[in-house]
C-alpha cells in the first residue's frame, strides 16, 4: 500500500532485513512501500529526491512485475507451462491480474512460453498414452487455443499410439476380453476409428484366445 501524499521527500531508503535485494522507502520519514532494490535503482530514487505519489506508483508496479516475472521464471524451471498456467500461477500467489499479464508479456517476448511449442511437445509426450480426444480436453483445460488445438490434432491425429497402448494394456492383463479393452481405450480418449481398428488387428493375430466375438 502507497501512502497516501501528492508530491513528498524521499527521506530514508533502507535495505529489508529478510529479503536483502528489496528495500523500504519512507516519504517525509513516513515509510510509505518496499520495492526490489533493482527497480529502486532504474527510477532513480535515492534520499532526499522529491517524487509524486504517481512516480512511486509507477515504480511499485515495475516492481511487482519483476517479482512476478521473476517467480514465474523458476516455476517455468520446473516443467514447461502454458499461458493459462502461469496467469493461475501468479494470480494464486497474489498477483493482481495486469501484473500477471504484464509478466507475461515479458515471457512471451523473451520466448520463455509458447503455447503453440508447449501444445506440441505436450501431444508428442502425451501421444503415446492417451487418444485424440483425451489430448483435445487436457489441451483445453491449459487454455491452449482451439485453433492450435485443431490445427495439431486434426483428422484423427493423436490416435497413432493406440496400437501401442492395447498391447501395453494386454501385457498386464492376463485375460484378454475385447469388451474391457475397448472401455479402457475410449477411457484413453480414443475415437471409435481407431479402437475398432486396433482391435481387429489384434484379433487377427490371436490376442484373444480364439474369441470370435465381432469387433
Amino acid at each position: 500500500m502507497v501512502y497516501n501524499y501528492i508530491m513528498g521527500k524521499i527521506t530514508d531508503i533502507s535495505q529489508q532485513k529478510r529479503n536483502k535485494s528489496r528495500v523500504n522507502i519512507f516519504i517525509d520519514d513516513e515509510f510509505v512501500c518496499g520495492m526490489d532494490a533493482v527497480t529502486a535503482a532504474a527510477a532513480r530514487l535515492k534520499i532526499g529526491k522529491e517524487i509524486s505519489q504517481s512516480e512511486l506508483v509507477a515504480a511499485v508496479r515495475d516492481s511487482e512485475i519483476n517479482s512476478a516475472f521473476e517467480r514465474a521464471v523458476g516455476y517455468l524451471s520446473l516443467s514447461p507451462r502454458s499461458r493459462r498456467e502461469i496467469e493461475k500461477y501468479l494470480t494464486d500467489k497474489s498477483y493482481s491480474r495486469e501484473v500477471a499479464q504484464a509478466a507475461i508479456e515479458r515471457l512471451e517476448l523473451y520466448h520463455y512460453i509458447d503455447d503453440r511449442l508447449y501444445a506440441e511437445s505436450f501431444v508428442k509426450s502425451k501421444s503415446k498414452k492417451y487418444g485424440e480426444f483425451r489430448l483435445k480436453s487436457e489441451l483445453k483445460k491449459r487454455g491452449i487455443a482451439q485453433e492450435i488445438i485443431d490445427d495439431l490434432l486434426d483428422d484423427g491425429a493423436g490416435n497413432d499410439g493406440a496400437t501401442e497402448v492395447a498391447r501395453k494394456y494386454l501385457r498386464s492383463h492376463r485375460s484378454a476380453d475385447k469388451q474391457k479393452l475397448k472401455r479402457f481405450l475410449a477411457g484413453r480418449g480414443f475415437g471409435w476409428d481407431a479402437i475398432s481398428s486396433v482391435v481387429g488387428l489384434l484379433a487377427d493375430e490371436g490376442a484373444f484366445d480364439g474369441d470370435d466375438e465381432d469387433y
